[in-house]
């Protein structure tokens, strides 16, 4: 074989300059494909992360909210003379503030019940609007104060509450009823016969017809706004039936 012959043989055996960049070509491009395709499922994961995280932020609130308000109640059982605790629904548009057979005594042998004083209310940590849960587990005459409060709800846009009024067949910003103020106005208790008919089962009658002004709203309309970190906003709502709407008074 001549040299000549042998030098167009390797030559023949190797790429072409040409061979070279079309291949890097191609493999740039699929470089750039897989890369595209591997971005656009990790935003898509961290987009269903932050929604998954704003569903479970969401209903551990209003779960936590339907127990609290599904059980509330007011009592009209006080000691006149020494009253030792008061129960009280108050409700606005932003807030709530009640009295609830939903505590959990989660520590065995304390001193406590399935009573409790519990507050819901929007506020601001560090710039941002959240929702506190404020729970105080031993009822006493002060319910708006003491307890243990927490952060339940982050990146809050909006938090509202609406009443419903059976009598009015309407929703309604405000419900308020404090059995302090049943008490100030000589319905706690028994009643004196010089309020009610004498005898025990007629001033029963007359006292109950007059705590009627002290009614529970049937339910509760709860609405909740959350966003994520782009800002995009995601509703949740829901309805919360009252179970004791009237004073405990048996």
């Amino acid at each position: 074989m001549t040299p000549e012959v042998e030098r167009t043989r390797h030559a023949r055996a190797g790429f072409t300059l040409l061979e070279v960049m079309i291949a890097v070509g191609l493999l740039v491009v699929v470089s750039l494909l897989m890369y595209q395709s591997i971005s656009i499922t990790m935003r898509a994961r961290e987009e269903i992360t932050r929604v998954e995280d704003l569903n479970h932020c969401a209903q551990v609130l209003l779960s936590h909210i339907k127990a609290d308000i599904s059980m509330a109640f007011v009592s009209n059982h006080v000691n006149i003379e020494q009253p030792a605790s008061n129960t009280l629904f108050v409700g606005r548009e932003d807030s709530i503030l009640l009295t609830t057979f939903s505590h959990e005594r989660r520590q065995r042998g304390t001193r406590e019940s399935d009573q409790a004083v519990v507050e819901y209310r929007v506020g601001t940590m560090d710039g941002e609007d959240v929702v506190f849960r404020r729970e105080k587990a031993i009822l006493d005459e002060d319910p708006e104060k003491g307890g243990v409060e927490e952060v339940i709800a982050v990146g809050v846009r909006d938090f509202k509450l609406s009443y419903w009024d059976d009598k009015e067949e309407d929703w309604v910003d405000e419900w308020k009823v404090d059995m302090k103020d049943a008490r100030q106005a000589g319905l706690a208790g028994g009643l004196s016969e010089a309020v009610a008919p004498v005898g025990a089962k007629f001033m029963k009658q007359a006292q109950e017809k007059m705590l009627e002004e002290y009614m529970l709203p049937s339910r509760v309309y709860v609405r909740l706004v959350l966003a994520d970190y782009d800002g995009n906003e995601y509703p949740f709502e829901t309805q919360v039936p009252v179970h004791i709407r009237a004073p405990l008074n048996f």
